[in-house]
């Protein structure tokens, strides 16, 4: 939250309750008189004793429920009637009056909070980075971050980034080092990105830390704070000195702030404890299907919902040749990250049609988010190599270490969660891109020691010339390889380590999809779209698939109303067909989506829920398929079926759907 609504939030605290009791006092006065409003004061605070009677006695007592409100009563009570009876405990609370002034003045100018308030001034470290190579200038530093990652879909079997479908960073691996086998700390980004950029793996005192520099002091930006000018584009994380960077973080909203204040005083008050710390930072359950944290306070964070490619123009428009060097350009964006919306060309598309979906996703669904997902990255590639340009414009590319790297993978394994390391989703949610580009480096070369995220900052820092001040876990990648262990470390909570051996699954991780899963290496982008075992369907005639015929299909499709009209070279085509057919659906069934003739993706069916049937499907369509015009005689639906060694395609009228 920024200064204006940090303030609102402590005005909304410390004056709202008692202006809000005033003014019932001032009512009854003006509808009963005098004896009414001290009627009302005394049981107004009467039941404010039985509400700090019944915090206190759930902090000193196990009591709890019903016997907690009785016992919370029954003090109350006790203690209006000694109120009322006793001058001097009248005249005490008198006294007190300014004690929640003294509480606002407190939180503002004392708190870890205060940096986000007062006026900006000059940072103090107890410990100072210290040139290692004095006399010699600091070069530039670019730091790109990219979230939701996984290195395999960059890759080829043969392990190679696919230059037919990601040929930005196919050129820039071919002028940085590559760390092939680098590995992410954890798939919860507010403590995998602080433990990246501080060189320390998650501890148990970070479980419940915001991921702000009051929780992690020690960073990449305290680290360069008094040697770089620094332009920061945080999102999740507020690690940068607001007094240097300014409000770089998540924005959410005061209401979002108020409501979760709201909920804090719930739990304050409940007779019954929390299933959570209430200070610990849980993950918003609808950013994806892992809801284990489900049960706290949410990170809600603000900058999914904004457009990254505008955050990234806002960062490219910072990159300036006439910026005092050294410089530190850092930008965390949320890109391959779901919400998975944008199609190759940067085009967006109805990725809303999917809502509804919950329980356990179907194998189905976590396909096409997989499918989904690789065509939003071949987005990504270009808005990569809008960064580099900027930098090889202004002057800045060759004299620059540029860093390009990922939090963490993402998960497309059934039963696995897609952020939670479980039994079969390492290779994908662990192993991330690694690209170091050394200034003056021209000649890429490829690295497969065991890299893992905590070396990021100590190699950083040994680059440029800088000792880091603080105890780090992780090692400076740039010499001979210090790390004797090829075991992998992942936390899908902080202060809990798992291992996992690292040679099998970076085999797995090298094993590509862009030329198995998918056909993007035969095709390029048209390849995007051949995905799964029916990849061969893709491109061809219905007919070509089996004979077209049988009992009249109908289904329903959502959002038909954004198919009425069609402009496949505007800013958003309708490419996902989500739907639901309005009876049973045979056994083996498959829905067939075909554009102007031509098959544009299949879909097995699924239930949409638990415990509805398995009659739902959604398949993502190419958008060069269509053409201008009204897209209802343009889409045509067939329910595949095995028919006696071959397939039946039965014809589906569409319906409008919700």
């Amino acid at each position: 939250s920024d200064r204006a609504q940090i303030l609102l939030l402590v005005a909304l605290i410390v004056a709202a309750p008692p202006l809000g009791l005033w003014a019932v006092e001032v009512l009854a006065w003006l509808a009963a008189g005098e004896r009414a409003r001290r009627l009302v004061h005394l049981v107004m605070v009467t039941g404010l004793f039985c509400v700090l009677a019944l915090e206190v006695a759930k902090k000193l007592t196990g009591l709890r429920g019903r016997r907690l409100v009785l016992a919370a009563v029954l003090v109350g009570l006790g203690a209006g009637l000694v109120y009322a009876r006793w001058a001097p405990i009248r005249l005490w609370l008198r006294y007190l009056a300014p004690a929640p002034l003294v509480f606002a003045l407190v939180f503002a100018t004392l708190s870890p909070t205060a940096e986000l308030i007062l006026p900006a001034r000059s940072t103090s470290n107890t410990a100072v980075a210290v040139q290692t190579r004095p006399g010699r200038p600091l070069p530039p530093v670019v730091m790109v971050l990219f979230d939701e990652f996984p290195l395999q879909s960059l890759l080829d079997s043969s392990g190679r980034i696919d230059r037919r479908v990601y040929p930005n960073f196919a050129g820039f691996a071919d002028q940085s080092t590559w760390y092939r086998n680098a590995t992410g700390i954890g798939g919860w980004t507010p403590f995998a990105v602080p433990s990246m950029l501080s060189g320390t793996w998650p501890t148990w005192g970070q479980r419940s830390s915001v991921p702000d520099r009051s929780g992690w002091p020690d960073n990449l930006f305290t680290l360069l704070d008094r040697y770089y000018n620094l332009k920061v584009f945080e999102t999740v994380t507020q690690l940068c000195p607001p007094q240097r960077c300014g409000q770089t973080g998540t924005r959410s909203g005061f209401t979002t702030v108020a409501k979760q204040t709201a909920k804090l005083y719930r739990t304050i008050t409940s007779p019954q404890d929390t299933a959570v710390d209430p200070a610990t930072v849980g993950e918003d359950p609808t950013l994806n299907q892992d809801t284990a944290n489900s049960a706290g306070p949410k990170a809600y964070f603000g900058n999914i919902k904004q457009d990254q490619v505008n955050r990234v123009d806002r960062f490219v428009d910072s990159i300036k040749a006439g910026d005092p060097q050294p410089t530190l350009y850092f930008l965390h964006v949320l890109l391959p990250h779901s919400p998975f919306k944008y199609l190759a060309d940067g085009k967006v598309y109805n990725s809303g049609s999917l809502r509804g979906a919950s329980g356990v996703w179907p194998s189905r669904l976590l396909q096409l988010n997989q499918q989904r997902h690789l065509v939003q990255l071949a987005y990504t590639d270009k808005v990569m190599a809008r960064i580099l340009q900027r930098l090889k414009d202004q002057g800045l590319y060759d004299k620059s270490l540029v860093v390009m790297t990922a939090d963490h993978g993402d998960g497309f394994t059934p039963g696995n969660s897609s952020r939670g390391l479980g039994p079969g989703n390492a290779a994908q949610l662990m192993w991330v891109p690694a690209f170091v580009k050394a200034p003056g480096q021209t000649k890429g070369r490829i690295d497969d020691r065991n890299w893992e995220h905590v070396d990021l900052l100590p190699t950083i820092a040994d680059i440029v010339g800088l000792t880091i001040p603080w105890k780090v876990d992780g090692l400076s990648q740039t010499g001979p390889s210090r790390r004797q262990t090829t075991d992998k470390t992942f936390y899908n909570h902080p202060g809990e380590p798992l291992h996992r051996p690292g040679p099998p699954n970076f085999a797995t991780a090298l094993h590509g999809v862009t030329d198995t899963l998918i056909r993007a290496h035969q095709h390029g982008e048209r390849g995007l779209w051949q995905y799964g075992s029916t990849a061969d369907w893709i491109y061809q005639p219905p007919a070509k698939l089996g004979r077209i015929g049988g009992p009249a299909v109908t289904a329903k499709v959502r959002d038909w109303d954004l198919f009425s009209r069609i402009d496949p070279k505007g800013p958003a085509v309708p490419t996902l067909v989500v739907g639901q057919l309005t009876g049973p659906a045979p056994p083996q069934a498959t829905m067939v989506v075909a554009v102007n003739g031509k098959v544009g993706a299949t879909s097995g069916l699924f239930p949409m829920q638990d415990g509805q049937p398995a009659n739902s499907f959604a398949a993502f369509v190419p958008d060069f398929l269509y053409h201008a015009g009204p897209g209802p005689p343009q889409l045509q639906l067939y329910l595949a079926t095995p028919s006696g060694g071959g397939r039946q395609l039965q014809p589906v009228t569409i319906a409008s759907g919700t």
